[in-house]
């Protein structure tokens, strides 16, 4: 080999070393970026996380100094004033509360291994007062029951419910609560336009929730008497905008539950209340440093407020909220209240709400 080959192989072999030496650094160089990237991205993801913890637990302090000032929830109370957002650095966080205790728990039809027939009864007065079949109610406890048979039909549900053209693609129901409202869309007889007609009248709590009276609408308070209509209870809707009714037996004394017995009073009593068990918290958080469009985060959050049990084991965080809770509320001669966080959904986009 001459000189001059040489020399050409060895300009070559520098050259193939330059290459791969700068496409093994621009290889690097772009991991490095995405690295980078992807950091900023988890930790923005963290920061939004946090705050909508810090908007969950300024929920649960609304409500828990509210249930420190009176036994009763209704439209004058403090967690149900708007809420203006806040800001924490380019951080901005807001807040939605809602009743559910001013709605119908599906969930109430099915408790402790039975129908509840009070409640299946209101439950198609409310469907009736809507223009929706009344068969409905049927389904859904269906839905709910540990047995395999229509409920007071005897026909086998999963031949009954697989005709349905929006039936799941299983051989028999779930047999469990309902976890959302939107689950609806999977029992016969509810479409996207019931569901829709129903959404404003229901909840789905995974515990027994009555009927706030001082919440509830009109609609609804009309369902807890056979043949009466939203109209007839605007003196019971004036009533309580005056001030929060404080006892049940103030509901009785109205003219038009007069017409109802002892009999008929007992069976109603368990489902009626005076105040709220359960809250829906809607929190968004907005990152507003993010270059182009801000990036937001949504999340759901079930609250739940509930008489103090002292035998229940909770963690050293809650057990220091409600002792002083209850301590505070034992000096004010009101029953103490336990209230926490049940449930958190975490959202992509705003849910209904």
């Amino acid at each position: 080999m001459t000189a001059n080959s040489q020399r050409g192989v060895a300009l070559l072999t520098i050259l193939l070393l330059v290459v791969s030496i700068t496409v093994v650094a621009g290889s690097m160089l772009a991991s490095q970026k995405i690295a980078i990237r992807r950091s900023g991205l988890l930790f923005d993801q963290n920061q939004l996380l946090q705050d909508i913890d810090a908007g969950q637990q300024l929920a649960v302090t609304m409500i828990r100094a509210d249930s420190n000032l009176n036994d009763t929830d209704s439209a004058q109370d403090i967690w149900a004033q708007p809420i203006p957002p806040y800001t924490l650095a380019s951080h901005s966080v807001s807040i939605e509360l809602r009743d559910e205790s001013g709605r119908f728990n599906i969930n109430n039809l099915y408790q402790d291994g039975t129908a509840n027939t009070t409640a299946l009864a209101v439950f198609q007065r409310l469907l009736t007062q809507l223009n929706l079949e009344p068969d409905i109610a049927i389904a859904i406890l269906d839905w709910q029951d540990a047995d395999g048979e229509v409920y007071q039909d005897g026909g086998d549900e999963s031949t009954v419910y697989a005709q349905q053209s929006n039936a799941v693609a299983t051989d028999a129901l779930p047999n469990q609560p309902f976890v959302s409202i939107d689950q609806l869309l999977e029992v016969k007889g509810v479409s996207a336009e019931t569901l829709a007609v129903l959404r404003p009248y229901l909840t789905a709590v995974p515990y027994y929730v009555p009927i706030n009276i001082n919440t509830a609408s009109p609609v609804l308070l009309a369902a807890l008497i056979e043949g009466a209509n939203s109209q007839q209870m605007q003196s019971l809707v004036d009533m309580r905008a005056q001030q929060a009714l404080t006892s049940i037996d103030t509901v009785w004394q109205l003219p038009i539950f007069g017409s109802l017995n002892d009999e008929q009073r007992k069976a109603l009593t368990p489902m009626l209340a005076v105040d709220s068990q359960a809250f829906m918290a809607l929190i968004t958080a907005i990152d507003n440093a993010t270059v182009g469009q801000a990036r937001e985060r949504f999340a759901t959050v079930l609250i739940s407020k509930t008489v103090v049990d002292n035998n229940q084991v909770v963690n050293s965080s809650e057990a220091a909220n409600n002792n002083q809770a209850s301590n505070s509320s034992e000096a004010n001669g009101k029953m103490p209240k336990a209230v926490k966080v049940v449930t958190q959904r975490l959202w992509a986009f705003r849910p209904s709400f």
